[in-house]
């Protein structure tokens, strides 16, 4: 049970009375200052009503209208929303640009990014155009099958095939959709993340860590940074590989090779004779051996050997020597069988 304030109580009564004695006070000065107005104005009202008895105009002429030079109901043109028949979209394509509105579905973090009042949409660094279900990305065309478009748009791999992958691949790729504008990696918990954009990003790695060597030895060979002459003894087309003793110089963990042929027995007698003569100057005096220092860390050899395995596909025969030798190097580490012959 509530219990009230009796002095309160009598408070509100009385307020309630002064309200409705204020009101009835307004009411009633209106109706006066009405009536004070009324005897006021009096004569002048008498003689209005007099005058408003008689006709004011006989003749009546007619002004012709003046019309205006511009339609009177003419309406300002209002912006058109854009319409997917503007994007000349196919029924894919129109499907999952639908699903970038809601929030579940869409892939905030690799999906495509609208471009304020364009019918364009951006991708990495990259504009993609769309016509009818296909990608346009730098005068490329991409087939936009349904694979493809739901790993553009949202977070979901079932039903991937492996062609919508390469091609999902080569988009990602170009676009460089995997990264953010500070050049890191975007990375997430999803599986989309873990099964799809991962491994595209440790293949776009490796290939920039080769180009990046390829260019710095090219631009090394260009600066004459980088000499290498050719040896005397390739004419014998037999390469034999020499350890011999570190010099006080050189690091530890280092291996000097010096390549020399073998000898064959099948050679004829003159030309083995000046084979004979030309190794024995050579060792005697030292001009035209190759030097080369191998790193002893093997994940530097593999690296250094898929360089130079690149540089003779390119037709750089000046390398074979440094490649051979890391080759059975890496044979003896037990990282490559002793089948390998890339040549």
């Amino acid at each position: 049970m509530a219990y009230v304030d009796i002095k309160q109580k009598s408070d509100l009564a009385n307020l309630r009375t002064k309200i409705q004695k204020q009101f009835q006070n307004e009411k009633l000065g209106e109706q006066d200052v009405y009536e004070e107005n009324v005897k006021l104005f009096e004569p002048l009202i008498k003689e209005t009503k007099k005058i408003n008895k008689q006709p004011t105009i006989v003749n009546v002429h007619q002004v012709p209208q003046i019309t205006s030079s511009l339609p009177t109901n003419q309406q300002v043109p209002a912006i058109q929303q854009v319409s997917y028949s503007t994007l000349n979209l196919g029924k894919i394509a129109s499907k999952y640009i639908q699903k970038m509105t809601i929030a579940d579905e869409y892939d905030n973090a690799f999906g495509l990014k609208t471009i304020p009042e364009s019918i364009d949409f951006k991708l990495g660094n990259a504009i993609v155009k769309i016509h009818q279900n296909n990608f346009k990305i730098n005068n490329k065309t991409y087939k936009g099958t349904e694979g493809v478009w739901k790993l553009m748009i949202t977070n979901d791999i079932k039903d991937i095939n492996e062609s919508d992958r390469e091609t999902y691949k080569e988009i990602m790729l170009q676009t460089e959709g995997f990264l953010s504008e500070d050049g890191k990696v975007k990375s997430n918990r999803s599986d989309k993340y873990n099964k799809i954009i991962k491994p595209i990003y440790h293949e776009y790695k490796l290939h920039k860590e080769i180009v990046q060597k390829t260019d710095e030895i090219n631009e090394a060979k260009k600066k004459k940074i980088v000499k290498e002459p050719e040896p005397k003894l390739a004419k014998a087309n037999k390469k034999k590989i020499v350890k011999e003793p570190e010099p006080k110089l050189a690091k530890a963990n280092k291996k000097k090779i010096v390549k020399e042929p073998e000898p064959e027995p099948e050679y004829e007698s003159e030309s083995q004779s000046e084979y004979e003569s030309e190794s024995a100057d050579e060792e005697v005096i030292g001009e035209g051996l190759h030097t080369i220092f191998l790193p002893s860390d093997p994940n530097e050899l593999v690296k250094r050997h898929q360089i130079l395995f690149l540089e003779m596909q390119a037709g750089n025969t000046g390398v074979f020597n440094e490649f051979q030798a890391i080759t059975d190097q890496l044979i003896k580490f037990g990282l490559l069988d002793e089948s390998f012959f890339p040549l």
